[in-house]
């Protein structure tokens, strides 16, 4: 399984409500995704206030480009909102992705159990879980992934 081909940045959005308030908190979700049980590609890094995917930005900018995702100020918008075309989007590439990919479910399943526990947290909140303040007493750029791969070894 690939995450980049089944877009979780994109599934997140859709996932909660359509909109997240704040790049930071959108971060946080990622990398909530990123702990959940599963294989996953999602890649983040030690940054300041936690956890910092580093492709999500070009992802934000990949979606406004396609125009299934609008932020305020040309991406500059902490903000990240999906538009109508990206409801349609979603739902189609959803059903096709069902379909097509047996391994999208378990993507799905991860997804929403990430929404429905984190989407109504604040970033505030998000970054005061046990396990990002356990992540934060590390080196600043710390690969996080690497990380939780040798604790899943032990």
């Amino acid at each position: 399984m690939s995450d980049e081909d089944h877009h979780p940045e994109l599934l997140l959005l859709h996932e909660t409500g359509g909109e997240i308030e704040g790049r930071g908190k959108y971060h946080k979700l990622l990398d909530r995704y990123r702990r959940e049980p599963g294989d996953t590609d999602v890649d983040s890094v030690l940054k300041e206030r936690g956890p910092f995917n580093e492709g999500l930005s070009r992802s934000i900018k990949r979606y406004i480009d396609m125009g299934i995702v609008e932020t305020d100020e040309e991406g500059q918008s902490r903000d990240v909102e999906e538009t109508e075309k990206g409801k349609r989007y979603v739902s189609g590439f959803e059903r096709t992705k069902s379909y097509l990919d047996d391994s999208f479910q378990s993507t799905q399943g991860r997804v929403k159990r990430v929404a429905q526990r984190y989407g109504n947290k604040s970033m505030y909140e998000l970054v005061q879980e046990p396990d990002v303040q356990e992540d934060k007493q590390r080196s600043l750029g710390t690969p996080l992934s690497e990380e939780s791969d040798s604790q899943k070894e032990e």
